[in-house]
């Protein structure tokens, strides 16, 4: 089995166990564990999952990508493959289908064999977000509102920012407003899985980061 196929086995078995709020998870493809396809019309360069969220309120549907973490380049190149999904979808070049049914996505996710354990990479040491250093630093004060998780790894915590400062470059020149960011484990919640995200907030018309359970 490919690391590839591998590392979507352990996401799905993870999302599908532990994700609260996840009524489905679908595949680019026919695959191993026999579980529901999606299909696109348009520019065919397509994520790996589609996930259906129901939190009570709102059904969501997100795309996730997934690499194995044993190759760092392969994340790395997951900002620019993320980069393409969400611009051919606001551009229209990309349409999404569960069966005969469109979907309007809410954003775009990366994920690894890794995000289960709250961070991305293969080896990385931990980022304390809420040490306090010459009184609350911004960090400290964004884990107080729960905008970001408490411990981050080190690598990762870079690698989420790079991926916001890209969409930051053209995500207000679409009407429509994607969630963008990566699929991490709480381990609050005894590792549950969650979303660390940059989401439009409507109500004060800007940009904010989310912690969000999944």
């Amino acid at each position: 089995m490919r690391p590839e196929e591998q590392a979507e086995i352990i996401l799905w078995d993870w999302l599908k166990t532990k994700g609260k709020f996840i009524e489905k998870i679908y595949f680019n493809r026919k695959n191993l564990l026999n579980w529901g396809t999606f299909r696109v019309v348009g520019d065919t360069k397509i994520p790996d999952f589609i996930i259906k969220i129901n939190d009570g309120y709102k059904t969501k549907y997100y795309a996730i990508e997934v690499k194995p973490s044993n190759n760092s380049k392969d994340i790395l190149k997951a900002s620019k493959i993320l980069y393409s999904y969400s611009k051919n979808y606001l551009k229209q070049k990309t349409e999404y289908f569960i069966g005969e049914e469109k979907l309007e996505l809410n954003g775009f996710l990366i994920a690894t064999d890794k995000s289960p354990e709250g961070h991305l990479f293969k080896k990385e040491s931990w980022i304390d977000n809420t040490l306090k250093e010459e009184g609350e630093s911004k960090y400290n004060a964004a884990v107080k509102y729960k905008l970001i998780p408490k411990k981050e790894g080190n690598r990762t915590f870079e690698f989420v920012r790079f991926l916001w400062q890209i969409y930051g470059e053209f995500r207000n020149d679409y009407n429509k407003k994607l969630d963008i960011g990566i699929v991490l484990g709480n381990a609050e919640e005894e590792n549950s899985p969650y979303m660390m995200i940059t989401n439009f907030y409507e109500k004060k018309n800007r940009w904010t980061q989310r912690w969000w359970k999944m």
